[in-house]
């Protein structure tokens, strides 16, 4: 009976000394829960300890939900609870990758914190508030020692591209607009890392070839307000 409760600590998620960072499994017994909670699972709660940690966050759950395919993640703004989906992980290639999802989502976590009227801010101005995150994702990113420009390449792979998203025809931007307004939040406040390593990344040149015209644009109107200070 012992060992049993010891177990069931384990499948709830208890774990006193890292009370931020929760797992969720579906299907989950005694007999099989280790072979449920892979090394995939446990990067997630890592990597979402560390942001939590470095970049002193409130507390919000993180869970991974290991029967939903669809690549997504999503914060419930009244829990504060995370989910990831296990369908997501294929998509990231590295902890940095990872890094920018899951700050994204606790980026929504803390700006819920805000109570009740910060709440019907963030239903009613759905896209105002992922443009927000994804800089706010940027930033705890840099603080923990990640690469932003990761935010651009996984962001490349994983947001929509919807006809339009004007009114509430859709709760995102249009995914090319969320990598514009991240590529030069990097150059302005980052621009170290643009000649870094993963700046090489075939995703990152192809976006930046695909959008030169607009991001051309926008560098010389940085440089012009640089050389008038």
């Amino acid at each position: 009976m012992k060992k049993f409760l010891v177990l069931l600590a384990f499948l709830v998620g208890i774990n006193a000394a890292n009370a931020e960072i929760l797992l969720y499994e579906t299907n989950v017994t005694p007999e099989n829960y280790w072979s449920k909670t892979n090394v995939e699972v446990q990067k997630v709660q890592t990597v979402a300890r560390k942001l939590i940690h470095d970049n002193g966050l409130k507390r919000a759950p993180v869970f991974v939900e290991r029967n939903w395919r669809v690549p997504n993640a999503a914060t419930n703004t009244y829990t504060k609870d995370i989910l990831i989906n296990i369908g997501m992980l294929p998509y990231i290639t590295n902890d940095d990758e990872l890094a920018f999802v899951v700050g994204h989502e606790l980026a929504h976590a803390q700006e819920a914190y805000g109570g009740a009227a910060k709440l019907i801010s963030m239903s009613f101005n759905n896209k105002k508030y992922e443009y927000k995150s994804d800089l706010r994702a940027l930033d705890y990113m840099v603080k923990s020692g990640y690469n932003p420009i990761a935010g651009i390449i996984i962001g490349n792979k994983i947001f929509g591209e919807p006809l339009w998203d004007w009114g509430f025809t859709y709760t995102h931007p249009k995914g090319s607009k969320r990598l514009i307004k991240m590529y030069e939040y990097i150059y302005k406040r980052y621009p170290a890392y643009l000649n870094s390593a993963m700046a090489k990344d075939a995703a990152f040149v192809d976006f930046v070839k695909e959008n030169d015209k607009e991001l051309s644009s926008f560098r010389q109107k940085q440089e012009k307000k640089n050389k008038s200070l």
